[in-house]
Parts: structure tokens; C-alpha cells; sequence
């Protein structure tokens, strides 16, 4: 648990995910965040083209436009939302992460 302190994440209890009655040390956003970083390993079989990047940079939009709207007082999310906008967000970080990692290994080959 000391080592998710160091997480930045606001762990706000309306905005965590409950199980069995007990929050989840992150909220759902973070949570669905961090884990879909254990994709991360399988996108090692997937083409470096353009499209993966620009499907990395896509995958960010929901969750800033969740983010925007609810900053903006014009809705109010919720947690599944808030989990399947997390999600696409961690994907699209690891395919950028991959894909800008396998850019480097070929520079300097």
C-alpha cells in the first residue's frame, strides 16, 4: 500500500471503486489506467505502422473529452465510464510506449 501512495492519483472515494464494502486504493480511472499496462507485453506482436500510432493518440480522446466535460460542470461521470475511458487511455499509452521504444531500438541499431 505505501508504494500506490506514490501514485499520483486525487483517491477520491466517490470516484473509487468499492469491493466487497472497501475502496480501491486508486480511483476507477487510475485503476483501469494501471492495468491495462499488463497489455503492454502483447503489443510486441503488433506492426509498427503510422496507424498504431495514430491509434494511440485516438485512444486518449475519450477520456480527455470525459475529463473536459465533467471539468467544464457540463455533466457528471461515473465510474464505468470513468473505467472504460481509463482503459482505452492505458492502451493507447502502451501502444505509444512500444511504439516509440521500437523507434529508438532502430536508431541506434
Amino acid at each position: 500500500m505505501k508504494f500506490l501512495s506514490i501514485i499520483p492519483c486525487h483517491r477520491r472515494p466517490d470516484r473509487t471503486i468499492h469491493i466487497k464494502g472497501k475502496p480501491m486504493p486508486l480511483c476507477a480511472r487510475c485503476t483501469a489506467i494501471y492495468s491495462a499496462y499488463l497489455f503492454l507485453p502483447f503489443f510486441y506482436f503488433v506492426p509498427q505502422t503510422w496507424f498504431v500510432l495514430y491509434l494511440s493518440i485516438i485512444f486518449q480522446l475519450p477520456m480527455f473529452i470525459d475529463g473536459l466535460t465533467q471539468k467544464l460542470g457540463m455533466r457528471e461521470s461515473n465510474n464505468v465510464l470513468r473505467v472504460i475511458t481509463g482503459g482505452l487511455s492505458g492502451i493507447g499509452q502502451c501502444l505509444f510506449i512500444w511504439y516509440v521504444a521500437r523507434v529508438i531500438i532502430q536508431v541506434f541499431k
